[in-house]
This record gives C-alpha cells, sequence and structure tokens, in this order.
C-alpha cells in the first residue's frame, strides 16, 4: 500500500472502527494469514491488536521463535509496521475503492464454519449480495481443452440461471470459462483473488475482472498493491473452497490447485463434484481420480442443481443446422473424441480436401472447433 502524497485531504466518511482497524492490519507490508492471526490472537481483537502495535506486539509475534539470522529483518519489518499503521489513510482507501470488509466472528462474515477461516477478507464489487446466495465453486486447469472450457461455460451459465453465484479464481482456463458463462446469463459471481484487489492477475483478464467487479464481487485475504506469489494460490483455494456448499472440477491434472481447492472442501465436509474425462487426456486425470475417490459424477450441468436440491432446469433447445453428409460423415467419424484431419480422412474414406470442407462447414455451424491440431467435436 503506497504512502500519501501531496497536501492534506479532507477525512473520509466515518466507517466501522473495526472494519478500519481489520483492514489496516491486513494491508501491513508482509502479513501473512498466520501473522494477522496471531496478532489478533494476542490482542484481543483487531482494535486491541493494532493498538497493541504501539506496545510492542509486532515485535514479539515477528520475532518469536525466529532464526538469529532472520532476527534484524524481522526487527526491521515491525518497525516499519509502526510507522505505516495509519486508520485514516485506510479508511480514505476503503472509501475511495467502495470497498467491502469481512472480519471473522462479526456478522456478515461468510465462512466461519472453517477450522481456521481467514482472519480477515477485503472485497470490492457493486452486488456483495452475491456472498448471501447459493454458491458453487467451479475450479479446473489453466491447460483446459475446448471440450473442458465448453462444459464449464455451459455450468456457469445453468447455475446462474438457478440463481446461484458461481465462485472461482479467475485464472485462465476453467475458472475464466465459468465465470463467463455466468456473467452472460445474467448471473452474480464471486471471483477470490491470490492478489491485493488492486492487482489484476493474469494480465489479460483486466476486462474479466472488471465484469466480476461490476455484476459480483472481487474477495481477497491480501492487502492492497500485494502482487501474485506462487505460495499466495495454494493458500487462495481454501477460501474458494469454504465459500462454496458444492465444488466442481471441471478438468484438473493430477497435481495442481483445482485438486488442492476439492481436497480442502472435502475437509471442510463440502459436496465435492467432478466431470469424467477421457483416460488419455492429461487434463481430465485429476478429475477421473477424484471420482475414483468417491467424488458425485456430472454428465450433466443439471445435477449440480439436483446436488442442492434445487428443481431441474429444462433442458436447452439445440438450435444448430444439423449436419448432413460428408460434415455429417467428418462428425460422426469422431466418436466424440478430438482426432487428427487424416485419422478423419482415414476413418471416413473422403480427400483430405473433403474432409477440410467438411470441418469448415462443422466450425461455421458450431459443430466442432479446431485447436491444439487437432478437431474437436461440441
Amino acid at each position: 500500500m503506497s504512502p500519501d502524497h501531496g497536501g492534506a485531504r479532507p477525512p473520509a466518511p466515518p466507517r466501522d472502527p473495526v472494519d478500519v482497524a481489520a483492514a489496516t492490519l491486513a494491508c501491513l507490508p508482509d502479513m501473512t494469514p498466520k501473522r494477522l492471526r496471531v496478532l489478533i490472537e494476542r490482542g484481543g481483537g483487531v482494535v486491541g491488536a493494532l493498538a497493541a502495535l504501539e506496545r510492542g506486539l509486532a515485535s514479539a509475534v515477528l520475532c518469536e521463535c525466529a532464526p538469529p539470522n532472520e532476527l534484524p529483518a524481522r526487527m526491521a519489518l515491525a518497525r516499519v509496521w509502526h510507522e505505516v499503521a495509519h486508520t485514516e489513510r485506510v479508511a480514505r482507501l476503503l472509501h475511495e475503492r467502495g470497498a467491502h470488509v469481512y472480519v471473522a466472528g462479526r456478522p456478515r462474515y461468510p465462512i466461519d464454519d472453517l477450522p481456521e477461516p481467514p482472519s480477515v477478507l477485503l472485497a470490492e464489487g457493486a452486488h456483495p449480495e452475491a456472498l448471501a446466495q447459493r454458491r458453487v465453486a467451479v475450479v479446473g486447469t489453466r491447460a483446459a481443452t475446448p471440450h473442458g472450457l465448453q462444459d464449464a461455460y455451459e455450468l456457469g451459465a445453468t447455475l446462474a440461471r438457478a440463481g446461484v453465484a458461481v465462485v472461482s479464481g479467475l485464472a485462465i482456463g476453467i475458472d475464466a470459462a465459468a465465470h463467463e458463462g455466468a456473467l452472460d446469463a445474467g448471473g452474480a459471481v464471486v471471483g477470490v483473488l491470490g492478489t491485493g484487489l488492486d492487482v489484476v492477475y493474469p494480465r489479460r483478464h483486466r476486462s474479466l475482472f472488471e465484469r466480476v467487479r461490476g455484476a459480483g464481487l472481487l474477495v481477497s485475504e491480501l492487502g492492497y498493491g500485494v502482487q501474485p506469489r506462487r505460495h499466495s494460490f495454494p493458500v487462495r483455494n481454501r477460501i474458494i473452497a469454504g465459500l462454496a456448499e458444492v465444488v466442481v472440477v471441471v478438468e484438473a491434472t493430477l497435481q495442481g490447485g483445482a485438486r488442492i481447492t476439492a481436497e480442502r472442501a472435502l475437509e471442510y465436509g463440502r459436496t465435492v463434484l467432478a466431470y469424467p474425462g477421457s483416460r488419455r487426456n492429461p487434463s481430465a486425470a485429476g478429475t477421473n481420480s477424484l471420482l475414483y475417490d468417491g467424488a458425485g459424477v456430472v454428465l450433466d450441468p443439471s445435477d449440480v442443481l439436483v446436488a442442492l436440491d434445487l428443481e431441474r432446469a429444462a433442458p436447452r433447445l439445440d438450435l444448430r443446422v444439423p449436419p448432413s453428409g460428408e460434415a455429417a460423415a467428418v462428425l460422426r467419424a469422431c466418436h466424440g473424441e478430438p482426432a487428427a484431419l487424416d485419422q478423419l480422412a482415414s476413418r471416413t474414406s473422403l480427400t483430405p480436401s473433403a474432409v477440410v470442407a467438411a470441418i469448415r462447414a462443422l466450425e461455421r455451424d458450431g459443430w466442432m472447433e479446431r485447436s491444439r491440431g487437432l478437431c474437436w467435436p461440441r
């Protein structure tokens, strides 16, 4: 959080002092969830913890059990905390950004039932009431296939039309597709960040961040200005799992953030569902493993509504023009799986030029997509 510059500015309108104290602590440099939790416990609450910084609490928390070689840096950080913990500046920042503050144990805090919930959540967005809706997390791999992206998009839209808020992490791949499906259907979304609320990551998602901010809520336990760090995202995933009633994994590798989110959800007593995939698809190895371990199976987006005890949605009409002739033969030759052009030519006995023409017709009518050198039926 950058310091103020220039002349004096009028004070921000009055805010709840507990919220301001909580945000001030959360925005201290190099704050971590563990450090924040210990500060609040030792201080008897966020207001007491902030006041105790004046009495040396920062040094006690930072230097306790620290290796001797780290003590100078810890002492320096304690002095920085003492110098920058200004509630006036933070109150003004919260006002300027229209931020919301959620403190564990207080009314409106959305995930009190976790073993160690985030002490403070900061949020920005036009519709904080998204946290009051039924919530489903949709997660998966960044290296998603076209089939996985389509499944995530359709699931996001189905949930949105049923009045369910879609929770995800705004990452490339499955996360983004689920958010976009919900947004395009006019639903509410909750994006959980592994950075400060003023940091867009990945950068290519700037427009998606703004859409989420305008139609739902961005949430983070990290202070303003915190840049992406590798260790922040697995920690962030526990918030995604905690916010959801049901966690749906669309595509996931055996080792990845989506698998971590699913494991956290099981620890928290949430329902975990997964889409099955081909054993030849490495992006489905994690979901297939979850199913083997007992996760519920999703064969259709409406299966998630059933898990929520919501009425199964009526099937959506397919308005695409049915393929015919050589286009129909090429689509059948895919057998529901991606295929290379030479495979389709061999299976249909058509010439390569005829297969290319058929694929173009299928793409035009929404039956096929080309990606990674393969033809993917839709």
